[in-house]
């Protein structure tokens, strides 16, 4: 089932054009990975579809509606969830209160300002259970900013995953991260409890885009040059000789 459509984005800055008539489409559940070299428009595009930016012109259209026009906060209502490449925690809140945060904010229930965040037993069950699945519940009292850098990324991953998210957007989930980590990290993502998660992620780390996408999108000077499987992507004499840098006959 499609779950996002884009549609012929395109946006310049000044006289540059950043993006040229981007389109494309993911299923429930398709984990994606869109990668190309610096410059070719990556981030953009993560950028436009969460609302950020908004395109010059084409559509992006989410379970079935059009949200073009949505601002970011409305776009999260609609539980599309977004990480960056910079760390967005509150580093002097704890590990629990940035957790118990994201999850407050996707409700629609009145909370009072009297009554302590963490007297909520149905979010604080869910926080400890979000924080058990990435191995940060032994820390979930100690501010964010004492995390490992690892740590924090995982901790990130969790507070988009807080939204129930149907479509979710990472721009180098794996940056800065160990090996293991970044295993750790495809096989959160893969996990049955994600299983119906749309995931376009951003990465230069290949073993994670061969790990964990099932198509891959091949960006070069903002236009998709190139579509398929893993395997496809990597017999393509194309984007051997654009992404890979390879030259024909080499």
């Amino acid at each position: 089932m499609e779950i996002l459509r884009v549609d012929k984005l395109h946006l310049s800055f000044g006289g540059l054009q950043v993006l040229r008539g981007i389109s494309f489409s993911l299923e429930k559940g398709e984990k994606v990975a869109l990668i190309g070299p610096n410059g070719a428009g990556k981030t953009t595009v993560l950028n436009v579809l969460s609302g950020l930016i908004p395109p010059m012109s084409g559509k992006v259209i989410l379970s079935g509606h059009e949200i073009t026009d949505h601002p970011a906060h409305a776009r999260a209502s609609l539980r599309l969830a977004r990480s960056f490449q910079i760390s967005s925690l509150y580093p002097q809140l704890s590990v629990l209160l940035n957790v118990l945060l994201a999850l407050q904010g996707t409700e629609k229930t009145s909370y009072q300002m009297i009554r302590p965040i963490t007297s909520y037993k149905a979010n604080l069950d869910k926080a400890n259970e979000l924080l058990a699945s990435v191995d940060l519940l032994s820390k979930r009292d100690i501010p964010s900013q004492s995390l490992s850098h690892g740590e924090q990324r995982r901790l990130e991953l969790i507070l988009a995953l807080a939204v129930r998210p149907i479509v979710l957007l990472l721009d180098e989930p794996t940056a800065g991260l160990t090996s293991n980590e970044s295993s750790a990290l495809a096989e959160m993502l893969s996990s049955p409890s994600n299983k119906d998660v749309a995931v376009l992620f951003v990465a230069h780390d290949l073993d994670l885009v061969f790990a964990l996408a099932k198509r891959i999108f091949v960006l070069y000077y903002g236009k998709i040059i190139a579509e398929g499987s893993p395997e496809e992507i990597q017999s393509n004499q194309s984007v051997r000789e654009i992404y890979l840098g390879e030259n024909k006959g080499a």
